[in-house]
C-alpha cells in the first residue's frame, strides 16, 4: 500500500521538480530554514516523494522518453547546422539532473576509485593481490600518522 504524502512533502516535491534546490523547495513547503537541508536530504531520500516528483516531471513532458525525444532533436538540429543546440542541452542537462539521473561528484569519485583499483587487480595472481593489499595499508597507515602527528602538535 502507498503511503500518502503529508502536505508539506506534497508542496516540496512541487517545489523541487519546478528546479529549485532541496534547501529552498523544503523552505517553500514551509519548514523551518535551520533544518530545510537535513529536511530535504530525508525527503529526496523517501520514495513515495521520490515517485511524486517523477510524476510530476512526467506530467510536465519530462518523462525519460521524452528527454530521451529532445535529445535526439536537439543532436540532429546541431549535426544538420539548423540550429545552436547548446541551449537546448543545457536544459535537458538541467532536466535529467532534477530527475537525478546524473551519479553526484561523489558518486563519480567512488566509481574511478573502484575501477581503478579492479583494473590494478585483474589478472593478478593471490600473492600480488596480498601484496598490493599490504602495501596499500602500509601508505594508510603512514598517513594516518602523519595526521595524528599533525593534529596533536602544540600550535
Amino acid at each position: 500500500m502507498a503511503t500518502k504524502l503529508t502536505n508539506k512533502q506534497n508542496l516540496f516535491a512541487k517545489h523541487y521538480s519546478l528546479g529549485k534546490s532541496g534547501k529552498d523547495a523544503a523552505i517553500l513547503a514551509g519548514y523551518s530554514e535551520r533544518s530545510a537541508d537535513a529536511i530535504a536530504s530525508e525527503n529526496l531520500r523517501k520514495p513515495e516523494v521520490s515517485r511524486a516528483i517523477e510524476t510530476i516531471l512526467d506530467k510536465s513532458g519530462l518523462s525519460d522518453e521524452a528527454l530521451a525525444q529532445r535529445l535526439r532533436k536537439a543532436i540532429d538540429a546541431g549535426l544538420t547546422r539548423r540550429a545552436n543546440n547548446a541551449d537546448a542541452l543545457k536544459g535537458i542537462k538541467m532536466a535529467y539532473e532534477i530527475k537525478d539521473r546524473f551519479p553526484s561528484q561523489r558518486q563519480k569519485l567512488e566509481i574511478s576509485q573502484t575501477s581503478e583499483i579492479e583494473m590494478k587487480l585483474q589478472g593478478k595472481s593471490l600473492e600480488e593481490v596480498i601484496a598490493f593489499i599490504g602495501e596499500i595499508t602500509r601508505k594508510t597507515n603512514y598517513y594516518i600518522s602523519k595526521l595524528k602527528e599533525r593534529d596533536s602538535f602544540p600550535q
